[in-house]
């Protein structure tokens, strides 16, 4: 055949060839590798939001309970009591069957700053909590603010809810709000401190009580307070009580143990009431602790709703 014929020949080959089926087969799989493509930039994409919450998370984490904290894994729950485990574990595991209110309601909310000191009088640490907690229902939340933060992203808000026995973290961003719900297998112990003790005892004509002998009167934040000191070969303690009905009679402090500001810190009992300071030196170390309530709002009208704060499930696509 003749050259110039076959090449039109040829030509009208790849013509058949590409022409209306053919076409139609390639633009699919011109559509199918897109898709491809657009599938695993949002995988990768999905793994480094997954990456960056949870590094948000474990700093959060950090920041509350410190920086040998961890959560338990995968349903397991942590080892130990309120003041924290062996190995740093927590008793929060994260499961993913938490049980959480629909939403948390706080009308009391106390604010205070932590101190503490070394020996030689130079300064170890300062924080300033604030304590959210429902005069009428099993839970207390929990914000810490950083003095030095230049704003409140990454600051988590931390609820224990004994009722549901599960701890919520609620974290929000410029752009974005979410929570981790947690189990808490110590809520038990927490209920029991928070329960009003079985004896009844006559606060307004004891003077000793255990190791501790009362000290005195006076206001703080507004409320009456009364004093009661406590010496021992591990050091002095001095704490401030107020029994005021407005607060419901709940101690604020029984839920928090397991927090960095309070672990170690706090008298294993102290005298009914709620405490609005107290300070501490210990005989060993040397180190001296501060810990006063700078502002107590019984009105308050705090409301954490988890429609608001999704819930974060890490590697879900």
């Amino acid at each position: 055949m003749h050259p110039f014929l076959k090449s039109v020949s040829a030509i009208a080959i790849l013509s058949l060839v590409t022409s209306p089926a053919e076409s139609q087969i390639l633009g699919r799989l011109q559509k199918r590798a897109q898709e491809a493509v657009e599938k695993k930039a949002e995988e990768k994409l999905n793994a480094k939001i997954d990456a960056m919450s949870q590094k948000l998370v474990d700093n959060s984490f950090s920041a509350v309970f410190g920086d040998s904290a961890a959560p338990a894994p995968g349903g397991a729950a942590g080892g130990g009591g309120g003041g924290g485990a062996a190995g740093g574990r927590l008793p929060f595991s994260l499961g993913g069957n938490a049980k959480t209110e629909s939403q948390y309601k706080f009308d009391v909310v106390a604010s205070m700053d932590i101190e503490t000191w070394r020996r030689d009088g130079s300064a170890a640490g300062k924080a300033v909590i604030k304590m959210h907690f429902n005069t009428s229902e099993p839970y207390t939340g929990t914000a810490i603010i950083d003095p030095n933060a230049k704003s409140a992203e990454g600051q988590p808000f931390i609820v224990l809810d004994s009722r549901n026995e599960s701890m919520v973290m609620f974290m929000a961003s410029d752009k974005n709000k979410f929570s981790i719900a947690y189990d808490w297998k110590d809520a038990a112990r927490y209920a029991q401190a928070n329960a009003q003790p079985a004896a009844q005892v006559n606060w307004d004509t004891v003077t000793t009580w255990r190791n501790y002998r009362k000290i005195g009167t006076k206001t703080i934040a507004g409320f009456s307070a009364e004093g009661y000191r406590m010496e021992s070969p591990n050091g002095v303690v001095e704490v401030w009580m107020t029994r005021d009905r407005r607060l419901g009679g709940s101690n604020l402090f029984a839920a928090g143990s397991s927090m960095k500001q309070f672990k170690g810190k706090m008298p294993s009992e102290m005298p009914q009431g709620m405490l609005l300071e107290m300070s501490s030196t210990d005989a060993g170390t040397g180190e001296k602790v501060s810990i006063k309530v700078t502002e107590l709002n019984t009105s308050a009208n705090v409301t954490y709703a988890m429609s608001d704060y999704p819930k974060m499930e890490f590697g879900k696509k």
